[in-house]
């Protein structure tokens, strides 16, 4: 998996947008956007008789105060610099644009403001222009006059400043820390704060794409020392995790209408055993008795909705082989 890849399938997540936007580019600016009506665009352009011309992500969206105007974010990826960055992004919001014009939709309303932004993560500062005004004199020939504000934010990642990405609560920024981490100890600290704050299921197929960039991407280009060793480990760990803090949610009302339906039965039992044994001996033999049938309907339960034996064994507390045995007896 390439880098531009990655951050492709990073960034078609509409939370991660809005993190991007709040928090690397303007505060400001995200509290007037609607991120609820983020849509992705499409990315190919050819005109009449040209080579295609195909930009990275387009997200369009509205603003809050219902402006019929609407904001386009042109999101470029790059993990070497080009100098020509600036005609680029020009070009695609220029033929974005022209495509906005020919849809019979947009008759009425007004053409979208262009939000450029590049995502940069190489070793060495950016150095390309970010502002029209910068160009030199031979690649300001090439443009009209009258365009001089024309600019994209760059967001150099592994330049950042500290406090900045310290700061930043949104998801993207888990990206950029990664990114930014210099050693295998790094990153095992990194992922374990991470998924105390990305502990939800939603966030599931968001860790498990991290891990696969990480693998393919980062760790082998960095050459950082103990590469293997430590993606075994945060693999390891994301199973384990997704065992003991998520499934502990799922399974939570099998387990309490088992111990419900355990203890009734316990209970019963013990009455049973109490009238012909004594009531303190009984008592005790019940509760044994009880705290046996919670496990089991607890089993139960997990069998009937699917469960695999060995997350069953671990989250019931009961051995494997006792729960292979239930099965049979469905």
């Amino acid at each position: 998996m390439s880098h531009d890849s990655s951050y492709k399938k990073f960034f078609s997540r509409a939370d991660m947008v809005e993190s991007l936007v709040r928090d690397f580019i303007s505060e400001d600016l995200a509290d007037e956007l609607d991120f609820k009506t983020l849509k992705l665009m499409p990315t190919a352009f050819q005109k009449h008789g040209q080579t295609e011309r195909r930009s990275d992500l387009i997200w369009r969206l509205k603003w809050r105060d219902g402006s019929s105007c609407l904001l386009a974010i042109i999101l470029e990826f790059q993990s070497t610099i080009d100098k020509k960055m600036l005609c680029r992004l020009l070009e695609y919001a220029t033929l974005f644009l022209e495509q906005t014009l020919d849809e019979k939709t947009s008759k009425g309303l007004a053409l979208p403001k262009i939000l450029p932004i590049v995502l940069y993560n190489g070793a060495k500062p950016w150095s390309a222009p970010c502002v029209y005004g910068e160009l030199s004199e031979r690649e300001r020939l090439a443009y009209e006059r009258g365009i001089w504000d024309f600019k994209y934010h760059l967001i150099d990642i592994r330049h950042l400043e500290e406090s900045l990405v310290d700061k930043a609560k949104g998801i993207s920024a888990w990206i950029f820390r990664f990114e930014r981490a210099a050693s295998v100890q790094d990153m095992e600290r990194l992922w374990k704060v991470m998924f105390r704050a990305l502990k939800s299921p939603a966030y599931e197929n968001l860790r498990q794409e991290i891990i696969i960039w990480l693998e393919t991407c980062i760790l082998p280009v960095r050459k950082i020392s103990g590469a293997k060793i430590v993606i075994k480990r945060l693999k390891e760990e994301e199973k384990m995790t997704v065992v003991t803090a998520e499934m502990e949610d799922w399974t939570l009302p099998y387990i309490k209408q088992g111990r419900a339906e355990g203890r009734l039965e316990g209970k019963l039992e013990g009455e049973r055993i109490g009238r012909h044994e004594g009531r303190i001996e009984g008592e005790r033999i019940g509760e044994a008795k009880g705290e046996a049938q919670e496990r089991i309907q607890v089993v139960y339960r997990m069998l009937a909705e699917g469960f695999e034996d060995g997350l069953i064994s671990k989250l019931a507390n009961v051995p494997l082989i006792e729960v292979q045995k239930l099965r049979l007896q469905i």
